[in-house]
């Protein structure tokens, strides 16, 4: 059953049910009412012919519904009006009192009562037939039901109308949304012409949830895109120095033991290009931890020992950069966190000066303690990050306007920010064209009551 229905129905049954219920009422009302009108007459006409109808004709005073009846002192009948046709009045006790009674006479219901005669001796019995209104009654009866049916035959076609009326917009809502779902234009929305009432405020919310959606969908599509260009960056990356190991290793068979000089160069060559395919697996992996939202095992790390092995490392991604110094701040200096991970976020960020500085160039690392936190900057007199390009190059898969040619996922900035955050600390850079750039880790420090 549609809502319109269930309205239509819903409606007309809360209409029957209040009209059946004010029909019930009216007609106890009334009844109630006509009866008390009868009793207190039958109590008036009793008082007053009992001053009156001591001698003379009864019939004086009957009516076609009004019966009297005269007893004597001993309770017997001795007068009676015509139309009562010989019968005999019942008389209760509670009558006898002067209450007004319930009684029947020849099948024929009556309201009763008695009173005193004037100058003692009997009493006067009045009885009046109630027929007629219990006539009146039962035409009323009818007539309710008639008109109840005829109402709720009427409220059922109103509350059908109305039902309809009420639910148009939600119809023009429910043909918009088709649209949308059709064409896949989730900008569209719907149009809704009425009050900031609950339907007003559906389709509010209903375009609320489809802009939602839409900013959603186009966010998937960037993400599937930049997902897209990952992989293509990293079958290239990964490609380049596989075919390189390939060929390297190809000569080296080839060549074998003729020319050892080659041999060493070329296995250092594939040492490299091997070292490169780890990193870029490595950074894979951290990555895949970040979207499982895993964390990761934490312990006190020297931080000075990351930062020469970063160091180390890093030389050999280039030999003309002065990575290595003296870093007398970092000596005793331990923080919380994975010491894995920490020189996998310094190498990032020396690969990538390393990467966007030309050779005539200078790469170094810097350290300071201040505030209760460990400063490491690496330093580069690089080609620089322009102003567009600064906001966003924390982000995963984004690669800045001046790329220098040089190849990347576009991830290893955002890797190195997640680590960072595993340890509590914060990522900033400061740069501007043609004048290098710093990118400096700040981590908080294990107190050195508790480092040992």
């Amino acid at each position: 059953m549609s809502i319109r229905s269930r309205m239509a129905l819903g409606v007309t049954v809360l209409i029957g049910v209040v009209l059946v219920l004010a029909s019930v009422l009216t007609y106890q009302l009334l009844a109630a009412s006509l009866l008390a009108d009868i009793r207190r007459d039958v109590d008036a006409r009793a008082r007053a012919y009992g001053v009156m109808a001591t001698t003379g004709d009864l019939d004086v005073f009957s009516a076609p519904d009004v019966f009297l009846q005269i007893l004597g002192s001993d309770g017997r009948p001795t007068r009676s009006s015509g139309n009562l046709g010989g019968r005999v009045l019942p008389v209760p006790a509670a009558a006898w009192q002067g209450q007004v009674v319930d009684v029947q006479l020849a099948g024929r219901p009556l309201l009763l009562t008695t009173a005193a005669l004037r100058g003692g001796g009997g009493r006067i019995v009045v009885a009046r037939s109630p027929v007629t209104v219990y006539g009146a009654l039962s035409r009323l009866r009818e007539l309710l039901v008639i008109v109840d049916a005829a109402a709720l035959v009427v409220a059922g076609v109103l509350g059908w109308l109305f039902a309809h009326v009420t639910l148009r917009p939600v119809a023009r809502m429910t043909a918009a949304a088709d649209q949308v779902r059709a064409g896949g234009d989730l900008s569209r929305g719907v149009t809704h012409r009425g009050p900031a009432d609950e339907i007003g405020r559906l389709a509010v919310t209903f375009n609320g949830m489809l802009a939602e959606l839409d900013t959603t969908h186009r966010r998937l599509d960037e993400s599937n895109q930049r997902l897209r260009r990952f992989l293509a960056d990293c079958a290239h990356e990964l490609r380049t120095p596989l075919t390189l190991v390939m060929s390297n290793l190809d000569l080296i068979a080839k060549i074998g033991d003729s020319d050892p000089e080659f041999r060493v160069r070329a296995l250092a060559d594939v040492h490299d290009e091997a070292d490169r395919m780890a990193r870029m697996i490595t950074q894979l992996l951290i990555l895949a931890r970040a979207d499982s939202g895993l964390g990761m095992p934490a312990e006190p790390v020297d931080v000075g020992q990351v930062v020469l092995d970063a160091c180390q490392h890093g030389q050999r991604m280039r030999g003309d950069a002065t990575f290595l110094g003296d870093h007398p701040a970092l000596a005793g200096v331990t923080v919380c966190g994975n010491a894995d991970y920490l020189r996998q976020a310094l190498l990032i960020l020396l690969d990538n000066a390393a990467k966007y500085t030309p050779p005539s160039g200078d790469v170094r690392v810097e350290s300071v303690i201040e505030d209760g936190h460990v400063l490491i900057s690496v330093v580069d007199t690089g080609i620089g990050i322009t102003p567009h390009d600064l906001p966003h190059i924390f982000d995963r898969f984004y690669r800045g306007t001046t790329t220098n040619g040089a190849t990347g996922t576009g991830l290893g900035l955002a890797i190195a920010t997640w680590i960072t955050e595993q340890h509590g600390g914060t990522l900033a850079v400061h740069s501007s064209p043609g004048a290098g750039s710093r990118f400096t880790l700040r981590l908080p420090l294990v107190p050195r009551a508790t480092s040992g």
